[in-house]
């Protein structure tokens, strides 16, 4: 138990995942602005979150400080973000989402099938780092940013978001159903296609 708890400490202690709790630490507060209307605090907040994301692998691969505990704690702390930041569009701009409710639906069904699939499958969420994936992350901070600073949203940005979030997540759904295990390096299902 102490080991495990010296070993936790330890990775807290790591820059990378320093800037992963700098994205947690955010969260109340942009749940704060959200509930007391302050839209364009939520857009900046969210742009830190994405430099801060960005920066947590950036600097794990940099510093030589890539690990298991880092990865799963980067996904977690997206599994907060992503939920919350659709909680904070229908709050605060609910016509950027209900004006399109087939593609929202759409998006949302296959992103949370693919993380219910990791956890049923792996019993845990599968951290595929898939190219999608990561270019989907960017085209929606650039999204959610643009919503809540600018609004209304540009509906190019939702569905440039959209086609993204729908692509990645079903790249990383077909992934999941094609292996036995998690291939946290799988970078794209063409490149893995060889490691079946």
């Amino acid at each position: 138990m102490r080991s495990t708890s010296h070993e936790l400490v330890r990775q807290l202690r790591l820059v990378p995942n320093l800037l992963t709790a700098g994205r947690l630490l955010l969260l109340p507060a942009l749940w704060i602005f959200a509930l007391e209307d302050r839209p364009r605090a939520v857009g900046a907040g969210l742009t830190l979150c994405f430099l801060l994301d960005f920066g947590d692998g950036f600097v794990a691969r940099r510093l030589g400080q890539t690990s298991s505990f880092g990865s799963k704690f980067d996904s977690v702390v997206d599994g907060l973000i992503a939920p919350s930041a659709i909680a904070w569009l229908l709050l605060l701009e609910p016509r950027t989402l209900l004006d399109h409710k087939p593609l929202a639906a759409t998006w949302f069904a296959l992103t949370y099938a693919s993380l219910a699939v990791g956890l049923v499958k792996f019993r845990r969420f599968a951290n595929l780092h898939l190219q999608s994936a990561r270019l989907a992350c960017v085209v929606q901070y650039a999204f959610l940013v643009d919503a809540f600073v600018a609004p209304p949203a540009q509906p190019a940005l939702l569905y440039a978001a959209a086609a993204a979030g729908i692509a990645a997540s079903l790249e990383s759904l077909l992934l999941q159903l094609a292996r036995c295990e998690v291939d946290e390096h799988a970078g794209s299902i063409l490149a893995s296609r060889g490691r079946a």
